[in-house]
Formats: structure tokens, C-alpha cells, sequence
């Protein structure tokens, strides 16, 4: 449900600047025109298209597009109007009123009300709903409906993340969803029905979405007329396809930004940004296995992982290593704590304190008769995820652990490997929101197939710090309580941290208005447009 990947420290790289007289057919600025197709593509086959029943990327993407919330980011990454005209939080802090639009259609033509607010909340909230997100809205008292145009909430108890939860508050049409016998199954997921800047009208799960712009948008049409977005498991062809000219943008491998991108064929038709993205790339061990139980073991093999090699090797140096799952750089990170340094010798000792040696001669230790084996899982299509493990492989062996690598397609990946906690081991990422609140990944009530406490990490003290810096708005107060919640991370290893990845964004040139800033470069999407004469591409609507 995360809309957009959020991030700060944007750096701008290699971009076309525009002059008088342009040297190439897209370095003309132009003026705003509406037409063509923008083409991009997703790694993965996007499940369903309400965001709070799909956790992937590919799913959330497409929704981004389709509808809105309550409140969003800016460029800036303040709040700012989307649904709610604006809002209103009482002094005491509890009750949040949010005054909506009364220009807002949906896809369908029926009128955007509050009922659509509170009939989305209740869908969200019925503990039938299987969903990972309801947490946030489970803390709140009391949501009414004051008026046509009024939503309110109340909370029993100061929420911290209450107000950045109703930017993540995708709102759903009431007319549909209150005439579903069962919410898990809607036919949003299928045929989605929203009031945001694209409607869909094509989708096959299997190979490739097409949205058009809505004419009826409230804030204003699209220039852009349709958004293709193609299913391409491997970036290795996302690139043939991007320097063939079927690809309007995407994600570069490091590789293919540092060293593929340099030549004026791709510098005249493609611009290049670069960015540290709001995410990591991580091991997760499954705490209840024999293997990962001891936190000794976790230590030993954070030890004994060369992030810095890793981010030079597999990243080509775009990237940070990192030691928690908060944001460098941001004010809840622990400044503190720092990655794990390599230290084979004292992961060595780590591992034979937690009974682990080599009684066999066979160069893998053993404990208990288990030798130290295991299954280390990640996902086709993600070059660098797949070259990790095997640098891993390669580092842990000189601990005596044997690790086989495992690679899956991405579906089965998350819908067996990872919802169905079918896994040893795994390297996965997650992309963040800006709210600082780590409830849903990491609190113990949250290790339900598709929630998102993956491992079954559970330490009543980290749990209890979670809801302390919920219960208060004083950011000193929090951090104080974040800060620590770290410092259990650091100490129990449930995840072994990697890096923070810069994202490498490719764009064709002829794509104008695009404009970074800390929230990245897709916040204004609705905003781009290419100039007449620039067009590239005819709407096509497959049947």
C-alpha cells in the first residue's frame, strides 16, 4: 500500500539540459500537450489491485494511478490535500476531522462522499479482512460520518502515526464494497474502480496493464493519455527493451547505470537520476529454526558478511550499508549504531560459543548431529538479490556453513516461500513509508500469513517500546524509544541488514516536468507531458 518510494539525498545525474537551439529532437523543452503513451515495466505480476489485499510492488504501482487518499506528500514530503480539502486536529490531539472535496467523481460516475471514507474503514477494520494493514486504523476509537462532505476519527489515546496513516489511506468506492458479501473477494481486484488520475482499461495479470487518463479528474486531466505497464521478469530484457525504444523508463541494474549508459545513443533520448532510495535489501532467518534460534549464530554470520564488497560488487558502489531498518540520515535513525564490520575470526568464535565445530573433519561445523546447512531463498529477475546469496555462500563457508542458493519466480516466492513462512532463509527488501513506525514489520502480533513480521521476531521489550513511541507526539520522546528498538535489532540480528540501494532511474527525454526533489521523481506524475511534436506513440486499447 505504500503508493510511492519516498527518499531523501536526491542527486541528479547525467540530465540533458535544454538550450535554444536543441541539438537533439528531445532537448526542446515544449510546452504541455495531451497525448502518448508512456511505457514502463514491473518485475512482478501485480496479484490485485486493492492495495490493501497485495503487498507487492507491482500491485501498489498500478493502484498509485487509480486511486487517492484522505491526504498525501508534497515534493517535500509534507502533507498535503488530496481527497480532504483539509483537515483539522483537535488540541487534545485525538480527533482528527477531515473536510472532502465536493468535486470528485468516481470512475463510475458516482459522487466521492464521506460514506466512501467510512465504508473503506470498515472494510479495513472487520477482523475477517485479510489484509496487514488494518493496525494503524485498529487504534481508533470512533469513525463517523458528520456530513456528505466530514469524515472523523477519534483515537482513545494520542497516535503517533495517525496523521501519515491517512496518507496511505486509499479510499474505496462505498456503492461497491458495501454490496460484497465478502471483502477478500471484491471486484476491485479485477475491476477496480477509483477517482484518481488513470482508469484502467486493460488488464492481464500475466503480461501487461493499460490505464487512461481520466478525463473527469479533479485535479485536472492527465497530459499523458495512457500508462502502459508491462510485466518483464528480468531487467536484463527491460534494458533491450529500453534502448530498442519500447521502454519509456526503469530501474537500471548498477551495472547498466555506471557503465551501459554513457554513450550518446542513450544520452540523447534518455535522462538519468539517481537517488538513495527509502528501503534496504536484507537476510531474513527464520527465528524458530534449530539453525537461527541462538542469536550467537545471527551475530556470527553478520560477522561474516563484507556488506562494503558487497555494495562495490554486486552494486557497484550505489549504495549504503546499513544496520537497522530506519533511514540514515533521518531523525528517528539511531546515529549510534553502526553495520557489523567484517570480522571472520570473531564470527568464528561467536559460532563455537554457541556449540557449534567441525567434529566430522568434513569442513562444515555441526551441532547436536545437525550440520550447519541450510536453503538460502531470493527472487528471478533481481540480479543483484541472486549475487548477494552467492557471495554469501561463498564468505559463510569460511565459518563451516553450507548454504544452497535457491532462486523462484516472483510470485511463488511470496505467495509460498514468504506468506506461507516456507523458507530457512531468504534476501528480500522492503520499501518504506516516511513515517518512522516500525509496528507492522516488527511487532509480535504480526506474524500472520501475508502480515508482514515475515521472521516471527517477538521481544516483549521491543514490542513494548513500539507502542510507547505511538503514544506520544514529542519527537524527543520517540526517538528516545526508537533509538533503543534499534539497539535490540542490532543486538538479536533477526535481520542480517545489507544496504540501503540508490535507485537509478532511467527516463526518455521526451518525458517533461519531471522535477526531483526528497520525494523522488514520481510524486507528480499526473503533472508530466511530452510536447506535441515529441509525441512517440498511439493509444491503443486492447480488448
Amino acid at each position: 500500500m505504500k503508493r510511492l518510494i519516498f527518499a531523501t539525498c536526491l542527486l541528479l545525474a547525467a540530465c540533458g539540459k535544454d538550450s535554444d537551439t536543441p541539438s537533439h529532437p528531445y532537448d526542446a523543452a515544449g510546452t504541455p500537450a495531451k497525448g502518448d503513451v508512456y511505457v514502463s515495466a514491473s518485475l512482478g505480476k501485480a496479484a490485485g489491485l486493492v492495495p490493501y489485499l497485495a503487498g507487492e510492488s507491482a500491485s501498489s504501482e498500478i493502484a498509485g494511478l487509480i486511486y487517492n487518499s484522505l491526504i498525501s506528500y508534497d515534493k517535500d514530503l509534507n502533507f498535503k490535500a488530496e481527497l480532504a480539502e483539509k483537515w483539522h486536529v483537535s488540541e487534545d490531539g485525538l480527533t482528527f476531522t477531515f473536510n472532502l472535496r465536493k468535486d470528485v467523481k468516481w470512475h463510475d460516475g458516482e459522487p466521492f462522499t464521506a460514506h466512501d471514507a467510512l465504508a473503506t474503514f470498515n472494510a479495513l477494520t472487520n477482523p475477517n479482512t485479510r489484509t496487514p494493514y488494518a493496525g494503524d486504523y485498529l487504534a481508533v476509537k470512533k469513525a463517523v460520518v458528520v456530513d456528505e462532505h466530514t469524515f472523523q476519527v477519534t483515537y482513545p489515546e494520542p497516535f503517533a502515526p495517525a496523521l501519515a496513516s491517512w496518507a496511505t489511506f486509499t479510499v474505496l468506492p462505498a456503492h461497491i464494497i458495501e454490496n460484497e458479501e465478502d471483502f477478500n473477494k471484491t471486484s476491485l481486484k479485477e475491476k477496480p474502480v477509483g477517482t484518481g488520475p488513470y482508469k484502467l482499461v486493460y488488464r492481464n495479470a500475466d503480461t501487461e496493464h493499460r490505464l487512461m487518463a481520466n478525463a473527469d479528474y479533479f485535479d485536472g486531466e492527465p497530459a499523458i493519455t495512457m500508462r502502459r505497464i508491462r510485466v518483464i521478469p528480468d531487467q536484463d530484457t527491460q534494458f533491450l527493451e529500453l534502448k530498442a525504444g519500447n521502454l519509456d523508463s526503469m530501474g537500471l541494474k548498477p551495472v547498466q547505470f555506471t557503465r551501459l549508459t554513457d554513450g550518446a545513443a542513450f544520452t540523447n533520448t534518455y535522462n538519468k537520476y539517481k537517488y538513495l532510495s527509502n528501503g534496504y535489501t536484507y537476510v531474513g532467518f527464520k527465528l524458530n529454526h534449530p539453525i537461527f534460534k541462538d542469536k550467537l549464530v545471527r551475530q556470527a554470520l553478520s560477522y561474516a558478511t563484507p556488506r562494503e564488497q558487497i555494495i562495490k560488487g554486486v552494486n557497484m558502489g550505489q549504495g549504503e550499508a546499513i544496520c537497522c531498518p530506519l533511514k540514515p540520515g533521518t531523525w528517528a535513525f539511531n546515529e549510534n549504531l553502526k553495520p557489523y564490520p567484517y570480522d571472520i575470526e570473531k564470527a568464528k568464535n561467536l559460532l563455537a560459543q554457541a556449540g557449534w565445530a567441525d567434529t566430522n573433519g568434513n569442513g562444515i561445523v555441526d551441532k547436536d548431529g545437525r550440520e550447519f546447512s541450510f536453503t538460502l531463498i531470493t527472487n528471478q529477475g533481481n540480479d543483484q538479490r541472486i549475487k548477494t546469496a552467492e557471495i554469501l555462500q561463498q564468505y559463510w563457508k569460511k565459518l563451516g556453513v553450507e548454504v544452497k542458493v535457491q532462486v523462484q519466480e516472483w510470485s511463488t516466492f511470496i505467495a509460498n516461500t514468504i506468506n506461507k513462512r516456507q523458507f530457512e532463509a531468504f534476501i528480500l527488501g522492503w520499501s518504506l513509508s516516511i513515517e518512522p513506525d516500525p509496528y507492522d514489520i516488527w511487532h509480535s502480533s504480526k506474524t500472520g500469513e501475508k502480515e508482514f513480521n515475515i521472521v516471527g521476531f517477538n521481544n516483549a521489550e521491543a514490542d513494548a517500546l513500539m507502542i510507547k513511541s505511538r503514544r506520544t507526539f514529542d519527537q524527543a520522546e520517540r526517538k528516545k524509544h526508537l533509538d533503543r528498538f534499534q539497539e535490540i535489532l542490532d543486538e538479536e540480528q533477526p535481520y542480517l541488514f545489507l544496504y540501503a540501494p540508490h535507485a537509478l532511474i532511467a527516463t526518455h527525454k521526451r518525458i517533461k516536468g519531471i522535477k526531483p526533489a526528497p520525494a523522488g521523481i514520481g510524486y507528480n506524475f499526473d503533472k508530466w507531458y511530452v510536447p506535441a511534436s515529441q509525441h512517440l506513440r498511439k493509444v491503443e486499447i486492447t480488448q
